[in-house]
Protein backbone atom coordinates (compact mmCIF):
# COMPACT_ATOMS: atom_id res chain seq x y z
CA UNK A 1 0.00 0.00 0.00
CA UNK A 2 0.80 3.23 -0.77
CA UNK A 3 2.09 6.27 1.60
CA UNK A 4 -0.41 8.37 0.49
CA UNK A 5 -3.60 5.38 0.82
CA UNK A 6 -2.09 4.02 4.17
CA UNK A 7 -2.69 7.82 5.78
CA UNK A 8 -5.83 7.99 4.33
CA UNK A 9 -6.73 4.56 5.65
CA UNK A 10 -5.54 6.44 9.20
CA UNK A 11 -7.93 9.18 9.35
CA UNK A 12 -10.92 7.25 8.65
CA UNK A 13 -10.28 5.30 10.98
CA UNK A 14 -9.87 7.58 13.17
CA UNK A 15 -12.46 9.44 12.78
CA UNK A 16 -14.72 6.13 12.47
CA UNK A 17 -13.16 5.80 16.26
CA UNK A 18 -14.16 9.04 17.22
CA UNK A 19 -17.55 9.29 16.37
CA UNK A 20 -17.54 5.70 17.92
CA UNK A 21 -16.71 7.65 21.64
CA UNK A 22 -18.60 10.57 20.95
CA UNK A 23 -21.93 8.01 21.27
CA UNK A 24 -20.79 6.66 24.76
CA UNK A 25 -22.53 8.58 28.11
CA UNK A 26 -20.51 11.30 28.93
CA UNK A 27 -19.74 9.54 32.81
CA UNK A 28 -18.26 6.45 30.78
CA UNK A 29 -15.40 5.56 32.19
CA UNK A 30 -13.65 4.76 28.34
CA UNK A 31 -14.97 8.09 27.13
CA UNK A 32 -13.06 10.09 30.07
CA UNK A 33 -9.60 8.12 29.13
CA UNK A 34 -10.34 8.64 25.35
CA UNK A 35 -10.45 12.30 26.00
CA UNK A 36 -7.36 12.36 28.26
CA UNK A 37 -5.44 10.70 25.30
CA UNK A 38 -6.63 13.15 22.81
CA UNK A 39 -5.99 16.10 25.34
CA UNK A 40 -2.31 14.50 25.93
CA UNK A 41 -2.08 14.35 22.14
CA UNK A 42 -3.06 17.47 21.32
CA UNK A 43 -0.34 18.83 24.08
CA UNK A 44 2.78 16.68 22.19
CA UNK A 45 1.70 17.96 18.77
CA UNK A 46 1.65 21.21 20.27
CA UNK A 47 5.09 21.14 22.05
CA UNK A 48 6.55 19.54 18.86
CA UNK A 49 5.10 22.71 16.80
CA UNK A 50 6.41 25.05 19.00
CA UNK A 51 10.03 23.37 19.42
CA UNK A 52 10.21 23.27 15.51
CA UNK A 53 9.00 27.17 15.31
CA UNK A 54 11.85 28.18 17.93
CA UNK A 55 14.48 26.39 15.62
CA UNK A 56 13.39 27.65 12.84
CA UNK A 57 13.23 31.24 14.54
CA UNK A 58 17.05 30.73 14.94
Amino acid sequence: MKAKGWAITLGIGAAAGAVAVMMLPKQSTTRKLVNRAACAVENAASNVSDKLMSKMDM
